[in-house]
């Protein structure tokens, strides 16, 4: 019988390749800005809920709740506000894939900024992500049928904000490590995180009035995009990758949570009934081995 810390980690991926389909739309008509504003604004909500029911964790410091807070701006201002720029841009397989590159990212700046060594198997892993993504950007010159491929001159810069996501998404998580360390709640830790990040974006929100306007004039159809994407991504996929991670060794569960490249192109298949070139498939694969190289080095 398969475990079920297994089954949880694959569902996670499952739940971000959905969310990242569902996200598509959403923040083609918003605006990368508004729309990650909006659904961390409800992700906010919904983790300040449960912490009414459950209660914050008393263990935090202000020192902590500085971490977090730094962290949280970081990976909600910089991180997904790049990561829906590149969403709109390179659509959801590309996009997704790029996500790969948080894996070579945490560890340079592990490298650079706490001095820890590289092995040679992480090396490796960081070559075939590049590998990956090379042979995606291939596949998707000859995609423009379907309707998830993007814009069709925006690949380099939905590239460009696709990497700098995840290298603010690798420092965000830096910043938090030694909060998450200590055994804080992460219900605790996500909540001061969203809280932070949706304030983040509050100004550029406010103090732009086609901003404002969207937001007033969103289709019923735009905010249940918004609403799915933020609790079928952040609120059940990251309650599922908990539980994995709680049940399951860290290598494998990070590995197998980083198969969303591998699920969202049958999705897109589906979906957008357009079926992915052969490089798109080798580039997913070359992409997930090489996070799972870089996961279980250690």
């Amino acid at each position: 019988m398969i475990p079920i810390w297994i089954i949880a980690a694959l569902a996670t991926a499952t739940c971000f390749a959905v969310s990242g389909l569902l996200a598509y739309d959403a923040a083609r008509a918003l605006g990368a800005t508004v729309f990650s504003f909006v659904r961390m604004a409800l992700v906010a909500i919904g983790a300040g809920g449960l912490v009414l029911v459950f209660g914050l964790d008393s263990r935090m410091n202000g020192d902590d709740v500085a971490l977090l807070c730094a962290s949280g701006m970081m990976g909600v201002f910089l991180s997904d506000t790049w990561r829906y720029a590149s969403l709109a841009r390179v659509g959801p397989q590309f996009q997704s894939l790029l996500g790969t590159a948080v894996a070579p990212f945490a560890l340079l700046l592990g490298f650079l900024v706490l001095g820890q060594t590289v092995s040679i198997l992480s090396l490796i892993g960081t070559v075939m992500i590049i590998a990956g993504l090379v042979a995606a950007a291939a596949a998707r010159s000859n995609t423009s049928d379907t309707r998830f491929t993007g814009e069709p001159a925006g690949l380099l810069a939905g590239i460009g904000f696709g990497l700098g996501a995840a290298l603010t998404q690798a420092g965000s998580v830096l910043i938090a490590a030694p909060v998450m360390a200590k055994g804080i709640d992460p219900l605790s830790a996500t909540f001061v995180r969203s809280v932070a990040g949706a304030l983040s974006l509050l100004l550029p929100v406010l103090l732009s009035a086609p901003r404002r306007n969207q937001i007033q004039s969103m289709s019923r159809t735009v905010a249940k995009q918004v609403v799915f994407s933020a609790v079928v991504g952040t609120g059940l996929g990251m309650s599922l990758q908990l539980f994995a991670l709680a049940s399951g060794p860290v290598g494998i569960v990070a590995t197998l949570s980083a198969t969303t490249p591998l699920i969202v192109l049958p999705l897109i298949w589906i979906i957008g009934r357009s079926r992915p070139k052969a490089l798109a498939w080798l580039g997913a694969v070359i992409g997930v081995a090489g996070v799972a190289l870089i996961s279980n080095a250690s």
